[in-house]
């Protein structure tokens, strides 16, 4: 699942960041806890070019307000004020998400496949390779029909990073 995208001619790879890898930092999860801070750790090394959305920190919200309310708003706070590149909610990406739904069934995962299309993000650092295996081994047809409803979409694959492959794949990109 290593992503095999390197720097091209001094460009940094943009790479989304899936909310279970805040959840796990934050809550210091046995396992991932460790791996997911320094993730989140390497965003100001400029390793690559972050990006999440306002469903990432929907979601932050939700999954966190379980456990602690005070820590969901403070987690939802600290997100926003990261340095990294939020993309737009808008009715264009819900379409696109409903689109990628249709194909893969993977409910809010459709919306930051979307997000990741729309903008040419063709890394997720994430936990949940189930869902995003599904979405990769489906991608063309993704792809194709979203060209075909009238999406203008550059983006040819979608590379999955685990934590567990992270530094691997942090190596090969510094």
């Amino acid at each position: 699942m290593q992503s095999s995208l390197l720097k091209n001619r001094g460009k940094m790879i943009k790479a989304y960041i899936d909310t279970n890898i805040f959840i796990y930092a934050i809550i210091h999860h046995p396992s991932y806890g460790a791996l997911c801070s320094r993730i989140l750790r390497d965003l100001k090394r400029d390793i690559y070019k972050p990006h999440g959305s306002l469903l990432v920190a929907i979601e932050l919200l939700g999954a966190l307000s379980k456990i602690d309310p005070f820590i969901a708003r403070k987690a939802v706070e600290l997100y926003l004020t990261l340095d990294i590149a939020i993309l737009p909610l808008n009715e264009e990406t819900i379409d696109l998400a409903a689109i990628v739904n249709e194909i893969v069934n993977i409910k809010y995962d459709a919306i930051h496949v979307a997000l990741m299309m729309l903008h040419n993000v063709p890394v997720i650092i994430t936990n949940d390779s189930n869902d995003w295996l599904k979405i990769a081994q489906n991608y063309d047809s993704i792809r194709k029909k979203a060209i075909k409803e009238g999406y203008k979409i550059s983006l040819s694959k979608i590379d999955i990073v685990t934590p567990k492959h992270y530094p691997k794949w942090s190596e090969n990109i510094e």
